[in-house]
């Protein structure tokens, strides 16, 4: 058997991503780090400080894949709280009705990486499917580094996201994302 059929794909629970947080963040180190992202000193530690409280949120959602017992790829995200500074800092204004949250309004993608040789298989629409299909919020959003082209085709090329402009953040020192939203089908 062929180590790629041996991959497999998952929901897990805040407790799982708990216990695989050293590999998670490893994994998201190597995906992160390389070029064309944008990696600001200091970056690992932010990320794993962020992922603990991510993790603790009510809302956490959380899959996986596998090959064996190696985390191979992971995405997860929450809930947007009402007041969430999320929907600040865009170049053209966004209208308050599309910035307004409440419960079960947005669940924001907060991070998705797949190994770099394992791209281009299906891993990656493969997770973001089985996380988006377990949640009940109305619609999804997701940021993205401008310069991360490989990044955007892949979101164009799944399908049902929409751009909904560019913004500026406090999170990373002179870094701007591209924000994306798509409707979540109803159960």
């Amino acid at each position: 058997m062929s180590e790629d059929r041996q991959v497999s794909v998952g929901m897990g629970t805040a407790s799982d991503a708990e216990q695989s947080l050293d590999a998670i963040c490893d994994l998201y180190d190597d995906v992160f780090s390389a070029p064309p992202f944008l990696w600001p000193e200091g970056e690992s530690v932010r990320h794993r400080e962020s992922l603990h409280g991510l993790i603790r949120d009510s809302t956490f959602g959380f899959a996986w894949a596998r090959a064996s017992r190696t985390l191979i790829g992971f995405v997860y995200g929450v809930e947007l709280k009402a007041g969430t500074d999320w929907w600040e800092g865009f170049h053209q204004p966004i209208p308050a009705a599309f910035t307004e949250e409440w419960p079960g309004r947005t669940f924001a993608v907060i991070d998705l990486a797949v190994q770099r040789f394992r791209r281009r298989a299906g891993l990656g629409r493969e997770l973001l499917d089985t996380l988006l299909h377990s949640r009940t919020e109305e619609r999804a959003t997701l940021a993205v580094q401008p310069r991360a082209a490989d990044t955007h085709a892949f979101y164009r090329a799944v399908g049902g996201w929409r751009l909904v402009g560019r913004q500026d953040t406090r999170e990373y020192e002179s870094a701007q994302f591209d924000v994306y939203v798509r409707d979540l089908a109803k159960p």
